[in-house]
């Protein structure tokens, strides 16, 4: 069942005119897609999986977008991923980013506060002299962390203090230890006040746990002109931008927001198709589409990041995780949900119940929220029949009296 045939068959379900007004498409679409990831979480049917190379001493790798939940379990009920050093796998273990982040308060922090002007390159606090944690080489083992007034957060490693007016109130931050780098991860701290601490990091080879935790900051909005005509064909259009930079540099994801702000038509990206150019859905604007020089707008969603605790020390190291993935949105009418397509039944029945909420009649839309409940788990019993299975199992038949 594609975007069309869905749109066909909710409208029947409402008992609605194809005239009618009540729905509109990027309402229903959107409906749909919150079913359809609602699906996706509770019965697990669509698996992927990313890799990705340690940089040394550092602990925190940004998952993919369309990231919804870890997948794999060894038989103990743990969640693991796959960590390769070049010997072989080597399976590391979930742990909650609460009990990392107490232990590490516990072990390693050296906690200190405080007001700083910075560059790209240093860090600088007149208070304070940072001769303690001086280095040559910048690798004193120390890590200093910046939270900045409008709450983003950096962090970089320590390098070697330097003299200034005040003794040892200077000194210089490396992003990447391994490769020589100089800055902050995350880009350059904005802001004359922002609070800082410096805390001792330790890391070894192999990690011995991971976490998962929200990436703390946006990537940047990103805007340009389109260079090329995109005509709409099938709700879908593609935006062509000749300079731009959608995987490379701006991170550009699946379900990103997207407006035409010459046509004021807005929308959803449907897939990258390169660096250059960007499948779309367009609604409400003077033509749906993108003409050359047409400006846009693109609002990334927040992510989520993998952290690695200790850091490892080494790079080059390979890192796979298996996740849940959350469904490619469909807005177009040829547009397919990659799970089974007997599912749609009750996305379809799922995404009414949310229209039913905004009329008078909640009532309907509670029965059609008991359909949909119970096609999941109709579902799910189908995909994982061991999600039935007893976890204990007591038999009296052979029981003997003595």
């Amino acid at each position: 069942m594609d975007g069309k045939d869905s749109l066909r068959r909710l409208r029947q379900i409402l008992d609605e005119e194809s005239t009618g007004t009540w729905l509109d498409n990027r309402t229903s679409y959107d409906f749909l897609w919150e079913a359809a990831k609602e699906f996706v979480q509770r019965t697990r049917c669509l698996s992927g999986y990313y890799e990705f190379k340690t940089v040394a001493n550092q602990a925190n790798y940004v998952l993919p977008v369309d990231y919804l939940g870890l997948f794999l379990k060894d038989g103990n009920d743990r969640f693991f991923l796959k960590f390769s050093d070049g010997s072989g796998n080597i399976s590391i273990y979930y742990r909650d980013y609460q009990d990392i982040r107490r232990l590490n308060n516990v072990q390693t922090y050296d906690i200190q506060q405080g007001t700083l002007t910075t560059t790209a390159t240093t860090l600088q606090d007149t208070g304070q002299d940072f001769s303690d944690w001086e280095t040559s080489s910048g690798n004193a083992g120390y890590m200093v962390v910046l939270t900045n007034t409008v709450g983003a957060e950096f962090w970089a490693y320590l390098g070697a203090a330097s003299t200034t007016t005040n003794a040892d109130d200077t000194i210089a931050v490396y992003s990447d230890l391994a490769m020589g780098s100089t800055g902050w991860n995350g880009g350059t701290p904005s802001g004359t006040s922002s609070f800082y601490r410096i805390q001792k990091v330790s890391s070894q080879g192999i990690p011995g746990c991971f976490a998962i935790r929200d990436k703390q900051d946006l990537y940047s909005q990103i805007t340009g002109t389109a260079t090329s005509d995109g005509n709409a064909s099938g709700g879908e259009s593609t935006l062509t931008d000749s300079s731009g930079l959608f995987i490379t540099t701006d991170y550009v994801g699946k379900g990103d927001v997207i407006h035409n702000t010459t046509d004021s038509s807005d929308g959803v990206v449907l897939s990258i198709t390169s660096a250059t150019a960007l499948k779309c859905a367009l609604f409400g604007g003077t033509d749906n589409e993108w003409d050359s020089s047409d400006a846009y707008v693109i609002q990334p969603q927040g992510r989520l990041e993998i952290y690695l605790d200790p850091p490892p020390s080494t790079s080059g190291y390979l890192a796979r995780v298996d996740f849940i993935e959350r469904p490619d949105p469909v807005y177009s009418d040829y547009g397919v949900y990659r799970f089974r397509q007997q599912a749609m039944e009750a996305i379809i029945k799922r995404a009414a119940f949310s229209y039913k909420y905004r009329d008078n009649e909640p009532d309907f839309g509670d029965r059609l929220f008991i359909q949909w409940d119970n096609e999941v788990r109709r579902e799910i019993a189908t995909l994982n029949p061991q999600l039935n299975r007893r976890r204990l199992k007591i038999s009296f038949k052979n029981r003997r009296t003595w």
